[in-house]
C-alpha cells in the first residue's frame, strides 16, 4: 500500500468515526484494495445505523423522562449501598431539593427524604407508609433494579392523605346516624355485646318516641327530624362517659347506663322527659320506655335483652294512652 493509501484509508475511517462525509478513494486496483474499500463501506453503513439507533435512543430517553415526570407521584432512586440519591423527578425535586446548598432535605417536619436515603439491602418489593410532623399520610413502595453495574432502589411515593381521611370518615360515618350524629343499630348488638362480658351491671333501656308520625303529619317531616334531634340532645345530656347511646332505627334510641339499677335508670329517663316536656316547640315531646337491669352472671344474649326491654317499653305505652 503506498503511502497516499494509506492517508486515504485512515481518513475515511477517521471520517466514519466522527460522523462526517468520507472522502478520497483508494487508488490501488488489487483485491487487497477492493475488499478495503468495501470493508470501509460496510463500517461506513454499520455507524449509520448506529447513529440512527443513538437518535432514536435519545428520543426515547426524553419520552421516558417526560412520562416520569408528568406523574402525580414521586419518584426517589437511591443507589442501594450508600443511600444516594441518583435521581428524581420534578415533583421531588420542586418539594425538597434546596438550590442553595444543592441537597435534598425534607424540613423540620418530615424525615421521609431522610428514611429514604437510609442504606440497606431490600430483597424484596416492599411496602410502607409514613406520616408526617404535619399529618401528611405517604404510601412508598420500594423495589431494586441493576442500573450500571450497581443495584439501586426506586422508590414510588404517593400522597394517601386524603383517600386516608375519606377511609376513615366513611368508616365513621358507617356507624353513625347522619341526622343525630349518635351511634346507628349497626354498632349495637356488638355494644351490648361487650357490655355483657365486662361490665357487671348496667341498665338497658330501649326508647320509642311518642306520637313522632303524628307530628310528621301535621307539621311536616323538617318538625319530625327536629324532634328527633331535640330528643336525642337531651338524652345524650343524661349519660356519662363509659355510657352509650344510639339511635336504634326510625323513631327507636337504645341506651346502656352504666353501674345503674332499673330504678335509677327509670328515674334519669323521667328527668329527660320532663325536659322535653318543658320545651316550647308547639306540639308535645314525650317518649315511652322500657328498662331492663342486667348483670355479669346473667346468661342472655344481646337480642334477647333488647326483645325484653322493647316489650316492657310497649307495656308502657299502654299504659299511658
Amino acid at each position: 500500500m503506498t503511502e497516499k493509501d494509506a492517508h486515504v484509508l485512515l481518513g475515511q475511517i477517521q471520517s466514519i468515526i466522527t460522523n462526517n462525509p468520507v472522502t478520497g478513494q483508494l487508488e490501488g486496483d488489487t483485491p487487497v484494495y477492493k475488499e478495503l474499500q468495501d470493508t470501509i463501506s460496510c463500517l461506513s453503513g454499520y455507524m449509520l445505523k448506529m447513529n440512527q439507533q443513538v437518535t432514536r435512543s435519545r428520543g426515547f430517553n426524553s419520552l421516558l423522562l417526560a412520562i416520569i415526570n408528568s406523574l402525580k407521584d414521586w419518584v426517589v432512586v437511591t443507589e442501594e449501598k450508600t443511600g444516594k440519591i441518583l435521581y428524581t423527578n420534578y415533583l421531588v425535586k420542586n418539594r425538597f431539593y434546596n438550590e442553595e446548598t444543592g441537597q435534598f432535605i425534607c424540613g423540620e417536619a418530615c424525615g421521609l427524604m431522610d428514611r429514604l436515603q437510609s442504606p440497606g439491602k431490600i430483597e424484596d418489593k416492599q411496602k410502607f407508609e409514613y406520616q408526617c410532623k404535619q399529618k401528611k399520610i405517604f404510601q412508598v413502595e420500594s423495589h431494586w433494579v441493576h442500573w450500571e453495574d450497581t443495584r439501586v432502589v426506586i422508590h414510588l411515593i404517593s400522597d394517601v392523605t386524603f383517600q386516608k381521611e375519606k377511609e376513615a370518615h366513611l368508616e365513621i360515618m358507617a356507624y353513625k346516624d347522619e341526622l343525630t350524629g349518635l351511634n346507628n343499630r349497626r354498632c349495637c348488638i356488638s355494644t351490648i355485646d361487650e357490655y355483657m362480658k365486662a361490665e357487671p351491671l348496667f341498665a338497658l333501656c330501649m326508647i320509642d318516641l311518642d306520637g313522632l308520625k303524628t307530628i310528621n303529619d301535621q307539621f311536616g317531616h323538617l318538625n319530625g327530624d327536629q324532634y328527633l334531634t331535640c330528643v336525642s340532645r337531651e338524652l345524650k345530656e343524661s349519660v356519662n362517659q363509659g355510657d352509650f347511646i344510639c339511635r336504634f332505627g326510625g323513631d327507636e334510641f337504645v341506651i346502656l347506663y352504666r353501674g345503674l339499677t332499673e330504678e335509677e335508670a327509670e328515674k334519669r329517663l323521667a328527668e329527660v322527659n320532663q325536659n322535653l316536656a318543658a320545651n316550647p316547640v308547639g306540639y308535645s315531646m314525650s317518649f315511652s320506655y322500657g328498662i331492663v337491669c342486667i348483670k355479669k352472671e346473667m346468661d342472655l344474649l344481646p337480642e334477647t335483652a333488647i326483645k325484653i326491654a322493647d316489650e316492657k317499653m310497649y307495656q308502657f305505652k299502654r299504659m299511658r294512652k
